[in-house]
């Protein structure tokens, strides 16, 4: 018997149609049928969010750096007693915004930051923080980073290794208040975008020590009844380690992205 060609059987049209979209949504998601590319990362800002104003600290630093002892007696009747080292905390904020143009999400898993204080001779002030993100179905991270995060094989990206030589605690931790919710944004949708607004505490001994060669200025200033201030260059610059599904762990650099933290 002559078996019917497929044009006499027009109920079959809508399968084979099915059948062929499914061979090909099949096909885009193996290895090497649609490549890869990198997300895109940029910083959006770079801000002093809390800290001492330049009333404490000059009254912390004046017995310090002025070098006339009857001046330096009179530090406390002139700018008021040295407040404790407590109350000397800088926190800062980074936002870095992330774009994923693929047509897959993409999970974000760790970002590495590289803080500079200073400019030029005096930019040995740099610290470094490597922070893991997780997922909804993890309660317990607190963005501690994982073994080997901010870690890679890859020439052309900063790894934790590059900051040995910074000051260790530099910046001492990240900053609670919306920090949960920031670590868990840790998946960028298929052709979305996510700003990661991430804030940190800077080691107030080492913050201390790197502030301590530019007070001399603003001391003298408020000694003499002027209003003193504190400019702080600074520059931030990392990566952000993603998981591709079919590249598998890729880092993306961003910076240097430059700023200035006034201080009055």
């Amino acid at each position: 018997m002559r078996t019917p060609h497929l044009a006499t059987r027009p109920w079959l049209t809508p399968l084979i149609a099915l059948s062929l979209a499914s061979c090909d949504e099949l096909l885009n998601q193996l290895p090497g049928a649609t490549p890869e590319l990198a997300p895109e990362v940029r910083v959006g800002a770079l801000e002093l969010r809390h800290g001492p104003g330049i009333g404490e600290l000059a009254a912390y630093y004046c017995p310090r750096v002025i070098d006339d002892p009857l001046v330096s007696v009179g530090c406390a009747v002139a700018l008021g007693a040295p407040p404790p080292r407590s109350q000397l905390a800088f926190e800062f904020g980074i936002t870095i915004n992330i774009h994923n143009p693929n047509d897959v999400p993409v999970p974000t898993a760790d970002v590495l930051l590289g803080l500079t204080l200073f400019e030029g001779r005096d930019a040995e002030a740099l610290g470094a923080i490597c922070v893991s993100l997780c997922g909804q179905d993890d309660p317990e991270c607190d963005g501690s980073p994982r073994p080997g995060a901010c870690q890679l094989r890859q020439d052309d990206i900063l790894t934790i290794e590059d900051f040995i030589a910074s000051i260790p605690g530099l910046i001492a931790d990240i900053a609670s208040g919306r920090a949960e919710e920031e670590l868990r944004k840790s998946t960028i949708l298929a052709g979305g975008d996510i700003s990661l607004n991430l804030a940190f505490i800077l080691g107030i001994d080492q913050a201390l020590g790197v502030f301590e060669k530019t007070a001399l200025a603003y001391v003298e200033a408020e000694l003499e009844g002027r209003s003193g201030s504190l400019a702080i260059p600074v520059s931030a610059s990392g990566t952000v380690f993603f998981d591709l599904p079919v590249l598998g762990r890729l880092g993306v650099g961003y910076g240097p992205y430059g700023s200035t933290w006034n201080v009055f």
